[in-house]
């Protein structure tokens, strides 16, 4: 009876996870800022020869964009030709490509995305993996996303890059 109270004591504790990444057939999700955040809706396009991916839920809007159309990992932040953005509700845009306000960090905005596979289906899709720090445009605030997927997303063309507010 002993052992049967302990498998079950370590069953559970594995089972009840909270933050878990959920996996769906197609999907953009993964942690904002610690919490599930699971994109409603989703599109890639190929545009100026690379990637841009956008999944959003509600008025939240996340974008992750390449300057290449190829399988591999792209660093983000700082000046680099790759990026990840985020729209909040509010309309206010975070991106890797803004400074932090060098009075609250010291860490510059960073992150990766990674196309790990682009299936020559009809019409073809993108997966892969993310995670990034984005700042707003005066760098007084941040979000940062971790443990990001986006799986099996159609390339159906018609993004538009948000623009940094």
């Amino acid at each position: 009876m002993r052992q049967f109270l302990i498998i079950a004591l370590i069953f559970s504790l594995f089972t009840s996870c909270g933050d878990e990444i959920e996996f769906n057939s197609p999907a953009v999700q993964g942690n904002k800022d610690g919490d599930l955040w699971r994109a409603e809706f989703y599109a890639a396009d190929i545009d100026f020869g690379g990637f841009l991916v956008e999944g959003g839920i509600g008025l939240e809007r996340v974008q992750l964009v390449t300057r290449v159309d190829r399988r591999g990992t792209f660093e983000l932040g700082g000046a680099g030709p790759n990026r990840a953005l985020f729209k909040d509700a509010q309309g206010v845009v975070y991106s890797t490509a803004n400074a932090p306000d060098e009075s609250l960090s010291l860490y510059p905005p960073t992150g990766v995305i990674v196309v790990e596979d682009i299936e020559q289906t009809e019409p073809k899709t993108i997966s892969g993996t993310f995670w990034f720090y984005a700042y707003t445009a005066d760098g007084l605030n941040t979000v940062n996303f971790s443990r990001g997927v986006f799986y099996k997303i159609p390339l159906v063309g018609g993004l538009v890059e948000f623009e940094s507010n």
